[in-house]
């Protein structure tokens, strides 16, 4: 069964194992775990037979008026069964207060996004 959780107690590095797939310089358990302590807002989503987080979505905001979603992840092994959308939903759940969300993703993830009524924009980012 899969627990959607907006707290990180009982939570630990070693339950955020095997995110980061293909990344060039993937984080490690303890990067996350510190990234989601200063995030402002996020969700994870806790597989409760495994004991492990195989999902999150966090956000960076100023709390009145703008945030901005960097990661959204769910592990391979659990992809297409809902849980990115899940996951959506609940973190635009509890952005409703904020007017200007913004997120990148790559071309193929577009229309994803477009399920929530989000719309392609251009913008301009570094990438080490």
């Amino acid at each position: 069964m899969i627990d959607y959780l907006t707290i990180l107690e009982n939570i630990k590095p070693e339950h955020l194992e095997g995110f980061f797939v293909g990344w060039k310089h993937p984080l490690s358990p303890e990067q996350l775990y510190q990234i989601l302590r200063n995030s402002s807002y996020f969700v994870l989503a806790y597989d409760t037979e495994m004991k492990r987080v195989v999902g999150f979505v966090n956000v960076l905001s100023d709390v009145v008026n703008f945030a901005f979603i960097p990661m959204i992840e769910v592990l391979p092994a659990y992809q297409k069964r809902g849980i990115g959308t899940e996951l959506m939903k609940r973190i635009l759940h509890i952005l409703s207060h904020i007017s200007c969300i913004d997120l990148t993703c790559d071309v193929d993830m577009q229309s994803f996004y477009e399920r929530f009524g989000m719309v392609e924009s251009n913008g301009m980012m570094i990438r080490k």
